[in-house]
């Protein structure tokens, strides 16, 4: 069982679901700045000679963000033998599910992603580590924001995986021996 990204989901993590900066971004980049130079260089009488900034500019920049993303094809997490391998640029991990808490949380909950501190992150993606809205850290996979995500313990360390379907992840989890927990209070039916 397994959930990994390819090229054309971290795409698609870019304009969904659309964020109203990221869209403000894009029109300046791709809009704005074009209509801009073509601008200057109309007044200041060089059109002639720099012309070529126009389509080049844009084209430079759209091939830097689509090299840029290629680190983010295969993140995700594959669950086999009772291993979590867990890939959230730049973080890669393996747990055992035997030694490990996990919760289902509401995407709202104090357990959610505030701040990106090393990692990737767009609308529809994040990953990498992340500070919590609690204060605490975590490697942080969030695909597509949906409403709820897996919060796993393991050790001193925080997990968080999110995407849509991950109600099936949590109860292969708790299925291969992973001890359920309740984040919000701390307590779980077991200890690891």
């Amino acid at each position: 069982m397994s959930y990994e990204i390819h090229y054309l989901d971290v795409l698609k993590g870019l304009l969904s679901p659309l964020d109203p900066l990221m869209a403000l971004i894009m029109f300046v980049v791709f809009i704005v700045g074009p209509g801009a130079t073509v601008w200057v260089l109309k007044r200041s009488g060089k059109w002639s000679r720099y012309w070529w900034q126009v389509p080049v500019g844009p084209l430079i920049l759209i091939t830097i963000l689509l090299f840029g993303i290629w680190p983010q094809e295969g993140a995700g997490w594959r669950l086999t033998d009772g291993k979590l391998k867990i890939r959230a640029w730049p973080v890669s991990t393996t747990l055992d599910t035997k030694k490990i808490r996990a919760a289902l949380v509401e995407s709202s909950s104090p357990w959610r992603p505030v701040m990106r501190t090393n990692g990737y992150g767009t609308p529809g993606l994040c990953t990498g580590w992340c500070r919590l809205a609690n204060g605490k850290k975590a490697v942080v996979f969030r695909h597509l924001r949906p409403p709820e995500m897996v919060l796993i313990e393991a050790g001193s360390r925080y997990y968080i995986i999110s995407h849509p379907g991950i109600e099936k992840l949590y109860d292969a989890l708790i299925a291969q021996g992973a001890v359920q927990w309740t984040a919000d209070t701390g307590e779980g039916k077991g200890d690891v």
